[in-house]
């Protein structure tokens, strides 16, 4: 059973507009407010409120806010969750109040005792907080046990203030340090708390991405170049559905997917509606300026003037970025203080322990982390999603998923193996099934997919429209897929790397090796390829001269010679 609460601040008011102090007073939504929430609801952003216990503050615009997203459902008032009363100060804002003797001795009071006239002290405030804190949670608590022998999600759905939620978030999770404004979300935003025997383990913010990304990896191609007007159909087709994630990178077919980005999507579309994401090819990095030079770039090939999301790209055990002597972290903590870059964070290839010092080290620059995630390498022990998923979730961090459809080979099975897919869904395509699991994902913001035609950005927006987790059985099924890979003979090889020692050509013996077993399994020679190259580190396979000090050293006796030669007959 999960058990969770969500926290949602209601809309925008004549209140935010003009920038008041106001608690007590009940004001409405403003038309914008109103618009705006039935906008973000449109896009699936809230909970599903089916089998939920719902509350609201009692005031209008928390009410006016719960009907909008949850129609007129039945909920409860727990009035301790109202906002702060300002008391004289309600309704004026503080270019009104700078300067009155009252107003000055309270806003600048670091002890939280001082009292607006005829209003309540932070420190009242936080206690009163406090105490709905603790009833919603006892409520809670009684969903939780009603749903023990059942199975369901415990849930509970709270509509109240930003200043409420700060108070609660600030108790719930000390550790994070975190002052009073960093809590705050926007109007129409929150957070989702996950509690395991009673106490909060974990949160992830309520936002306005949804669960669909476009990857800028692998764009529409004529010839050598980009086809421009191709991607910009896909571009279309992509934001009309709602979807507003686009992600590329610095090294991405030496910039031009980040020309291609500025082409398609931000010279065509006002810079509010969609969000941008690069990356910094920290492999590169020779010095600082490397990095600075490299950011600019990256804005200047966009022309996006800032950047949603921002990304050290591919840290991992080599490139872990955790010492950082060049002070790149601390160069991108200042660029998103200047507002360039919104939220911080890093693509990540490597195993789970690996993850989580480099999270230890830098979790409080971090906004969230890029994994690869698919159900082939759920429980692969070099790729490890799960374990990799479940670090992000210890610290906090929401997910990107990448390769939901690893490279496309989950979109391409065997004959055999699709079987199982096709006679459970015939008209459901092979990839719907990839990503639809790697959304299911708890903690998952959205799931990249690198798209080349306009028919696999339809086929991903059908699969996502009106999103639903893959169910129990689903999940069978796929195990059922899975379970006939397993069948395919692979060659042997534990990625020990004794073969390697002694190699005189340096060959990425393991990482070939690994590729031909790829290729055995799905038999997608293109992705295949692709990956080959970016597995060379070294010498390529058709540089072995055949000495044989691998095969020496190698503990499971495998013929290194001969796949050597078949690796290089396939991809060189």
């Amino acid at each position: 059973m999960i058990s969770r609460i969500y926290l949602i601040r209601h809309g925008i008011t004549e209140g935010n507009q003009k920038m008041w102090f106001y608690g007590s007073a009940d004001l409405p939504l403003a038309k914008e407010g109103k618009a705006r929430l039935a906008h973000l609801a449109s896009k699936g952003i809230y909970p599903e409120p089916e089998d939920a216990d719902l509350y609201t503050s009692g005031l209008t615009r928390t009410e006016e806010t719960f009907g909008i997203i949850f129609g007129d459902r039945p909920h409860k008032e727990i009035d301790e969750l109202r906002e702060m009363k300002f008391g004289d100060f309600e309704c004026r804002s503080y270019d009104e109040l700078h300067g009155n003797v009252c107003f000055d001795r309270w806003i600048e009071d670091t002890e939280g005792d001082v009292k607006p006239p005829g209003g309540e002290s932070r420190q009242e405030f936080a206690e009163r907080v406090s105490k709905g804190l603790h009833k919603l949670l006892g409520l809670h608590r009684l969903k939780e046990l009603s749903h023990r022998h059942s199975g369901k999600d415990a849930v509970s759905i709270v509509v109240c203030h930003g200043g409420v939620i700060s108070a609660i978030m600030g108790e719930l999770f000390p550790q994070e340090k975190k002052n009073i404004w960093d809590w705050i979300p926007g109007p129409g935003f929150g957070y989702c708390i996950e509690f395991e025997n009673g106490d909060p383990v974990m949160y992830e913010k309520i936002n306005e991405i949804k669960k669909l990304g476009f990857g800028l990896m692998r764009p529409p191609m004529k010839g050598d170049e980009i086809d421009i007007e191709q991607m910009k159909d896909m571009v279309d087709v992509f934001m009309d559905n709602g979807y507003t994630y686009f992600d590329t990178a610095y090294v991405y077919m030496g910039g031009k997917s980040e020309e291609a980005a500025k082409a398609a999507l931000v010279d065509r579309y006002p810079r509010s509606q969609f969000q941008l994401a690069t990356k910094l090819p920290t492999y590169s990095v020779k010095k600082l300026d490397d990095a600075k030079r490299m950011f600019e770039t990256s804005l200047k090939r966009t022309g996006a003037g800032f950047f949603d999301f921002y990304l050290l790209h591919n840290l991992d055990r080599d490139n872990n970025m955790i010492e950082d002597p060049l002070g790149v972290w601390d160069y991108l903590k200042k660029e998103k203080e200047d507002g360039r870059i919104v939220n911080l964070g890093f693509s990540f290839h490597d195993t789970a322990d690996v993850l989580d010092k480099i999270l230890e080290a830098h979790h409080s620059d971090t906004d969230f982390v890029q994994l690869q995630v698919n159900y082939a390498d759920w429980e692969d022990e070099k790729v490890q999603s799960r374990k990799c998923c479940e670090v992000a979730r210890k610290y906090g961090k929401p997910i990107i998923v990448m390769e939901p459809v690893r490279g496309g080979s989950l979109g391409n099975l065997p004959e055999k193996v699709a079987k199982i897919m096709k006679d459970a869904e015939p008209d459901v395509s092979l990839s719907s099934w990839a990503m639809r699991y790697a959304a299911s994902v708890d903690g998952v913001m959205t799931v990249l997919s690198g798209m080349s035609t306009l028919d696999q950005v339809k086929d991903n927006v059908k699969t996502m429209e009106n999103f639903k987790p893959v169910t129990e059985e689903e999940k069978g099924l796929i195990e059922e897929v899975k379970a006939e890979l397993a069948k395919t003979p692979l060659i042997p090889c534990t990625a020990c790397r004794y073969c390697t020692d002694g190699c005189p050509k340096k060959l990425n013996i393991p990482g070939f090796i690994h590729v031909l077993n790829e290729y055995k399994l799905y038999g997608y020679k293109e992705v295949a390829k692709t990956n080959y190259q970016w597995t060379i580190d070294g010498g390529i396979a058709s540089d072995c001269i055949e000495c044989g000090a691998c095969e020496k050293s190698c503990p499971q006796k495998i013929n290194i010679i001969e796949e050597m030669k078949k690796t290089a007959e396939l991809f060189d």
